[in-house]
Formats: structure tokens, sequence, C-alpha cells
């Protein structure tokens, strides 16, 4: 187990840092995002309270300590966000559309994705049909689930994490919420179905949400000197 994360500085080094960028650049407006606020105790826990999980306890003490969105590995972090009564995962501004998580299932790592679609297709009536080795089955879940099947097949993707930043040109990483892997991150390349690939550190571990954001950090901070 990781030790406890000290949070307590990390608001003031990420703004330093983009402070410090920023005024490198010139007097043009900042292309940095900044932090949300954090959220109350009682906040996090209706955000709770409305998925049925317990959030990692990093990824709680950095949305209580540091902020709900806001800087981060490689372009920004997704925002956690009351919208209409709501809460959401909004990526650039975008509350039109916030990831809301599904917890109904542990999140499907990739080796076991080709069987989690056949027992969705298999469930709906619709017997997967051979597409030469892929494994993605999109086009059967168009088949079985007509116009909606797109969006299904992307949300069951998901299913049991959050999209937790986007890492430009299409790459994104992902917070693992619910199943034997929770606390730990998902990174994904850009192609139609890629896999999700698990976040290590320079030793080949894996990253919590701690570790992932504070290494960013600091290998920030050292660049930056």
């Amino acid at each position: 187990m990781n030790p406890r994360i000290d949070w307590s500085a990390v608001r003031e080094r990420v703004v330093a840092l983009e402070e410090a960028e920023r005024r490198a650049k010139g007097p043009e407006p900042s292309p940095y995002p900044v932090f949300e606020p954090v959220l109350t105790p009682e906040e996090i826990a209706e955000v709770e309270a409305q998925y049925g999980v317990r959030l990692p306890d990093e990824y709680r003490a950095f949305l209580a300590e540091v902020g709900a969105g806001g800087p981060g590995p490689e372009l920004s972090l997704t925002s956690l966000r009351r919208i209409r009564g709501s809460w959401g995962w909004v990526w650039d501004g975008d509350e039109a559309h916030p990831w809301q998580l599904d917890p109904g299932g542990p999140f499907v790592e990739t080796e076991g994705w080709a069987a989690q679609q056949v027992a969705t297709l298999r469930a709906a009536g619709h017997e997967p049909t051979e597409r030469g080795g892929e494994d993605h089955r999109l086009d059967d879940y168009r088949e079985a689930f007509g116009d909606a099947g797109d969006e299904l097949w992307y949300l069951e993707r998901g299913r049991g994490a959050i999209h937790i930043s986007d890492d430009g040109c299409g790459m994104t990483t992902w917070l693992v919420m619910v199943g034997p892997h929770r606390g730990e991150l998902r990174h994904r390349d850009c192609a139609v179905d890629p896999p999700f690939e698990p976040s290590v550190d320079g030793r080949g571990d894996r990253h919590s949400f701690g570790t992932w954001y504070l290494d960013w950090l600091e290998r920030h901070e050292r660049a930056a000197r």
C-alpha cells in the first residue's frame, strides 16, 4: 500500500510552474487551465451517493485538498462538477456531455473485453459474427442495438472507470473506480478499439492516481529548472 499522499503544497507548486511558463511566453492570455474549487465533504458524499461507490482515496483527497479539476498530466484533468443537480466529469468545458460513471460492473481489462462483448450481444439475442479476428465487434453492436449501438459500445467499454484526463491527439487516461484494480490508471490510444494499458512509473510499477499526478509534477519541475 502506498503511504498517504501529502497534497498540502501541490496546488501552490503547480500554480507557480504554470505562472512561470506563462510569463516566459509573453503577454498573451494564458493557455493553461486553472484549478477548480475544492469539494466539501458534503459534496464528495453527494458524488459517492449518486454513483454508489467510494472514490479511490488518493483521488478523494485530491478533490478535497487541491481541486476538482485543473492542470495535470499532458493537458489537464477532467473537472468533477454538479450540472443540473447531477455530478459528472467534464472535459474542455463541455457541460453538455459530461462523463457519467457506470458503476454497474467492474472495469473490464483489455484481455477480457472480447468475451464481455460476446456476452452482451448474446444477452440481446444477437449471435456475434466472425469478422476476420477482430475483437471489438462494433458492427455487431450496431446490428444488435441500431442507432444506440455506437454509444452503448463506447459506454460499456468505459464501465467502472472515468475519463480522468485527455492526453492530446485522441489519447486519454482513465481512473479505475470499480473492480480489483480500483485506483489505478489506464492509458488509451486513439484507434477504434486500442488496448487500455496500465500506467507505470520508471521502475515499471503501476501508478495510483497520487503517484501518477506527483510523477508528472516532479518531472515538470525538473524541466523548469
